[in-house]
């Protein structure tokens, strides 16, 4: 961001700017499951880098995606749920609009959050979100266009990334039944990628094996996908998520997946 702000557009290094933009939510995922350091004060630190260069504050992970979506697996509470919007489906429409129809949930969720944490005299929440704030309005008062191309845009495609991931790792999945979803339901609940968006990602695509030991570091993720993946349905492990995104989101290749998406809605 702050090369091309001075020095002006260039295109590979935008590019590599959009990709760094989807690895940085995921290191901001992971750092929420598993802290990075012991120090307490180390780890605000950290909170708060993530939240400025992202432009999401780190502490809605807490209640929306830890406190809910990881507790709820994509059951009928999982405040995300992609088939909470428009039902059961799974395709490119479905895809691009997942994002903006969970910000609506979303949004009351972190506001309501940050109250209460206030009321244990926790305003963290209110630091990272004004640091955001403050950060944006005065590089957007310095130089509209600069700040609108080198830094909200790339902002806005990690943010899209994050939340449109959702619909990717269980679109037309089983949904659980909540707390209580038994094993069976939490291994047909989620998509598996095990290809070069693991290289690219920190292994963001072992969906299942995520799910079962959320605060496991992500480097171990490809040995335990390993011990689950036996007991994961084939149609929801996919190698390439490029592929995937073609066949499935804009032709629906896929006939066994249509006929559970059928089942599921009937």
């Amino acid at each position: 961001m702050a090369y091309q702000w001075f020095n002006g557009f260039h295109a590979l290094l935008f590019l590599l700017m959009l990709v760094l933009s989807v690895g940085l939510s995921v290191a901001q995922h992971h750092h929420t499951h598993l802290r990075i350091w012991k120090s307490k004060v180390l780890n605000r630190l950290t909170d708060w880098m993530f939240s400025v260069v992202q432009g999401v504050p780190s502490f809605v992970f807490f209640p929306a995606h830890i406190g809910n979506h990881h507790k709820h697996s994509h059951g009928p509470e999982d405040h995300t749920r992609t088939y909470r919007f428009g039902g059961h489906h799974n395709h490119i429409v479905g895809f691009f609009l997942h994002p903006f129809q969970a910000l609506t949930v979303l949004v009351p969720s972190m506001m309501s959050h940050i109250p209460r944490r206030a009321k244990k005299g926790d305003h963290w929440p209110w630091i990272e979100v004004v640091s955001i704030v403050v950060v944006s309005v005065a590089l957007a008062l310095i130089d509209l266009r600069l700040w609108l191309l080198f830094v909200a845009l790339p902002q806005a495609h990690g943010f899209h990334w994050l939340l449109s991931s959702n619909y990717l790792q269980h679109a037309g999945a089983r949904p659980g039944t909540g707390p209580e979803s038994s094993e069976h339901e939490l291994y047909e609940a989620s998509r598996n990628f095990t290809g070069f968006v693991n290289v690219l990602w920190l292994n963001i695509g072992y969906h299942t094996a995520h799910h079962f030991e959320p605060r496991a570091h992500w480097s171990d993720m490809p040995a335990l996908h390993k011990q689950h993946v036996k007991n994961v349905p084939p149609w929801l492990v996919e190698t390439s998520l490029l592929w995937y995104f073609v066949r499935t989101l804009l032709f629906q290749s896929s006939q066994r997946q249509r006929n559970f998406l059928e089942q599921l809605s009937q």
